[in-house]
């Protein structure tokens, strides 16, 4: 057992070029608001990796960095001892955000105006680098049931047309924290070999799931999906490092490989910032015990929460979170438009969250909240809203 990390701890963001806190700030012109909607976390990353970022200041020079065959080795390895998988050092790439790499896969694999399909609610983002490159965006709602969403394979069925090159994955899904079963990813498997698309599974979120559920990488039914797929993903979410620019993508087919090889290439993007790859390692040889005990705090933050919106807002209905540090939340019983809530968080409460229309039209009646924070903050965040109910 490692030392005890202190989550507890309020650490002062602003005036550091914060952009969940300064950008935040500046949007609403407001300096004394509570931030729930950047997607990273208030903790701060592990110290053997903070040491060891210190120990490059230290040499003194910040020159040119590649990828080593450490860095790839710490990636083969934490997908050995996270998923129980042997995947090849050769499968994998570096890209400095999966953002970048989602566009590129989209303008490397279609042409202007095919189609990709995307569910959504979905990720903005991921849409962007669909209509930012020229192509269409095919939409796929999940379906509700109940507590949970859905892939509506039917719907799918029913939209996708000889246009449709490639589909575009959140898994786990942003904003709905949802990890895809077993049963629905082989299904998705099965509908891709069929349609002859090519996967790109955006999961920086894999792991930080919920204690009892499981993420299904993609990577592991790589056979299932023809190897037309690849799985992008990143230690930034997990150790909060996401101001480091690091991220990596996992090919298994060659010819898709060198495809993103040149699509990379071509847009000059194969140096890694110079902490990048020393951040990878530590993160995934060195971590493990930061990493435990982070998400235990945030399935307690999620509880806390649960309870205190169960007890003093009951027509807020919080989704089953299976994955992230987020929560997804339906306030349609309120009556209230997005506009009226959204004044209200900004206006009455002074606490700022994604409102759900950022995540396309299906996000709307919802809103995105981040639990990655300090108790302390949720609770006076939470106070705040009880004390401003309209």
């Amino acid at each position: 057992m490692g030392q005890e990390v202190n989550f507890d701890r309020i650490i002062d963001r602003r005036n550091t070029n914060c952009g969940k806190w300064d950008g935040m700030d500046q949007k609403y012109q407001c300096q004394d608001m509570i931030h729930l909607g950047v997607a990273d976390m208030d903790f701060s990353s592990p110290e053997v990796l903070r040491d060891a970022l210190h120990e490059i200041l230290h040499r003194g020079v910040l020159g040119y960095t590649d990828p080593s065959v450490q860095f790839f080795g710490a990636i083969t390895g934490w997908y050995q001892k996270q998923y129980d998988l042997e995947i090849k050092k050769e499968w994998v790439l570096f890209c400095p955000r999966i953002n970048i790499s989602a566009g590129l896969f989209v303008r490397q694999f279609s042409d202007p105006l095919e189609e990709v399909m995307l569910f959504t609610p979905g990720y903005a983002p991921l849409q962007k680098a669909i209509e930012a490159n020229g192509r269409r965006m095919l939409p796929v709602a999940l379906r509700c049931e109940g507590d949970r969403y859905e892939i509506d394979f039917e719907h799918m069925e029913s939209v996708i047309s000889e246009k449709t090159k490639l589909l575009i994955l959140c898994n786990p899904h942003n904003p709905t924290t949802r990890c895809f079963r077993e049963e629905e990813v082989l299904k998705l498997a099965e509908f891709c070999r069929r349609h002859h698309l090519i996967v790109f599974s955006d999961e920086i979120h894999g792991d930080l799931v919920k204690k009892g559920v499981t993420h299904h990488t993609l990577i592991a039914y790589a056979k299932e999906f023809e190897y037309r797929l690849i799985v992008a993903s990143s230690p930034s979410k997990t150790f909060n490092i996401p101001g480091v620019i690091v991220s990596y993508l996992v090919i298994p087919d060659r010819e898709i490989r060198r495809g993103m090889e040149r699509a990379i290439d071509c847009v000059g993007m194969h140096n890694p910032t110079i902490f990048a790859v020393d951040a990878v390692i530590q993160c995934y040889t060195q971590c493990d015990d930061w990493y435990r005990q982070v998400k235990k705090y945030i399935d307690d933050n999620e509880s806390y929460v649960r309870q205190y919106m169960e007890r003093e807002f009951p027509k807020f209905r919080i989704f089953p979170r299976e994955a992230t540090y987020l929560l997804w939340v339906d306030y349609r019983e309120t009556g209230m438009t997005e506009e009226e809530v959204e004044k209200w968080f900004v206006e009455k409460a002074k606490v700022s969250v994604y409102m759900g229309s950022v995540f396309g039209e299906e996000g709307k009646g919802f809103f995105r909240c981040n639990i990655g924070t300090s108790r302390t903050l949720l609770k006076e965040a939470l106070h705040r809203m009880k004390k401003s109910l309209p």
